[in-house]
């Protein structure tokens, strides 16, 4: 694996296009997130969240080889599980800038960003070595772009939103502006485990409702939720896709490919939908800050 990408980084047109291509989700996170925010982070903060992405994309590459895994929930489960692996060490560094939620939401999506980017980097090579800039290169463009880039970032900036209100709350055995992680291994409760497959958090205090208080939950509860609405969010991603030409093309990069155009729209549409329901929770609670 570590050869491969070696390879990938000495190739003619890395630099020139696949690293650009792939480099232009991050114009997203300016776009719709950061610029939101009154209270700025650093931008070697991002940096560094996007090389914990990148770190991410390979732990699970090498991983996913080791044991050969071509499973469609093990895959989901893989990458969602290496992403916010890495999102939670970066959050765990940073999350005394945490304000309110929308830190999480912005530093999970960029740690997204960085996952994806170094999948873009792959697939649009091997791409490329199959058919050259023909257009086929650029329909893997279009649909890693539009659909995978955005979507890998909206699922680990959907786990930061849960991490952040766990850490800014008051909850079972933790206080307010703590590391959930402090409260991650105490005795299993029943009850923290039916508000898990309720989705009660998400229902009442950080999706759907924005209650900052959370006193009575457990963060690792809260941290779970977020682990599941992630999955689910990328399984009903995957699932758009999966009889779609485009992710045959995605997948094996044929020369000839006929696309159902309900397929890729159904794809755009639920990442371009997804951007803009984080976005708006951004702008929301980036007004209290």
């Amino acid at each position: 694996m570590i050869l491969m990408f070696q390879e990938v980084l000495a190739h003619d047109y890395f630099w020139i296009s696949f690293l650009p291509i792939s480099f232009l989700g991050v114009g997203f996170w300016l776009l719709f997130f950061e610029r939101e925010r009154k209270d700025k982070d650093p931008l070697i903060n991002f940096v560094i969240a996007m090389t914990a992405g990148v770190a991410s994309a390979v732990a699970f590459a090498s991983f996913g080889e080791k044991i050969g895994l071509q499973n469609f929930w093990g895959k989901i489960v893989g990458e969602e599980f290496f992403k916010i692996f890495f999102a939670i060490i970066t959050m765990e560094i940073f999350k005394t800038r945490f304000k309110t939620v929308a830190g999480g939401v912005v530093y999970g999506f960029c740690v997204g960003l960085g996952f994806a980017l170094a999948e873009n980097i792959v697939y649009l090579t091997h791409t490329y070595e199959a058919a050259d800039f023909s257009p086929n290169f650029w329909l893997v463009f279009q649909g890693r772009f539009w659909s995978s880039t955005l979507l890998h970032g909206i699922t680990t900036a959907t786990f930061g939103l849960f991490y952040a209100g766990a850490y800014l709350a008051h909850t079972v055995h933790k206080n307010d502006h703590e590391s959930p992680l402090k409260a991650l291994f105490p005795p299993f409760h029943k009850k923290n485990f039916f508000q898990i497959i309720s989705f009660h958090i998400s229902r009442k205090h950080l999706l759907f409702s924005h209650k900052p208080t959370l006193k009575g939950h457990f963060s690792r509860g809260v941290l779970f939720e977020g682990f599941l609405v992630a999955n689910i969010v990328h399984a009903i991603f995957n699932l758009s896709l999966d009889s779609s030409p485009l992710n045959v093309a995605l997948a094996h990069t044929p020369l000839n490919i006929t696309l159902d155009p309900m397929h890729v729209e159904v794809a755009f549409i639920l990442a371009l939908g997804g951007m803009w329901f984080l976005r708006k929770k951004v702008d929301m609670v980036s007004k209290k800050q």
